[in-house]
């Protein structure tokens, strides 16, 4: 029959309900077509926020840590950081000088976390894995520089937390925008009187004793 499509059958049907038009069965069918369509569009756009993330992913950052290849007693005021091991590294935008400490930055906004320790150590005593920790021991914090720049009178770009030098970590985590290529270091101090406190301590033939840490991240 010519037409079908379009023609209506009409008439009870054997279950005693009325018959659809082939034309009410094709409007009924419209809305699974149009909810397919959502579907693919859907599909389309997760698809593209997938790759987006993939891309945001691929940024410049790296991860750099100060080992202990000796013991390195620390010095009164503002002491480097001797970030001396690339753990990670992405992009050209980041690089350290592993000799000097100093990590070189292109201009742009940066996400840069860190952490610092320094420890008592006793030489005679401390060989049996063990620490002197004091009852007393020296307050301290880290800090971000550009380098050259420790003096009292030059506002840090960055301050660490408040922390001892029984081990306690000082922590910080700065958000920091570069009109320019720069150079940044970390640092550590612990006031005038420092003896007994050491920047890295080198035992049992390891040098794996993590004393420092940067973590950065450009964001645009």
């Amino acid at each position: 029959m010519n037409g079908t499509e379009n023609s209506e059958i009409t008439g009870p049907s054997r279950s005693g309900g009325t018959r659809r038009t082939a034309r009410d069965r094709g409007g009924w069918l419209k809305p699974l077509s149009t909810f397919r369509a959502l579907g693919l569009v859907l599909l389309a756009v997760m698809s593209a926020l997938s790759s987006g993330a993939a891309g945001a992913l691929a940024a410049d950052y790296a991860v750099y840590e100060e080992h202990s290849p000796e013991t390195k007693p620390m010095q009164p005021g503002a002491n480097l950081r001797a970030l001396n091991r690339v753990i990670t590294q992405m992009g050209d935008a980041i690089h350290l000088d592993t000799e000097t400490g100093i990590v070189s930055l292109k201009a742009g906004t940066y996400r840069i976390s860190g952490v610092s320790v320094l420890t008592y150590f006793d030489a005679q005593a401390d060989t049996d894995g063990r620490v002197s920790a004091q009852a007393r021991p020296n307050a301290s914090y880290a800090m971000l520089l550009h380098p050259g720049s420790a003096s009292r009178d030059v506002e840090p770009l960055a301050l660490g937390t408040v922390s001892t030098a029984n081990m306690d970590p000082s922590l910080l985590d700065a958000i920091l925008t570069f009109d320019a290529d720069t150079q940044i270091v970390l640092m550590h101090q612990a006031g005038r009187d420092v003896g007994g406190i050491y920047l890295q301590v080198y035992v049992d033939g390891s040098d794996k004793h993590v004393m420092a840490r940067l973590v950065i991240q450009k964001l645009d």
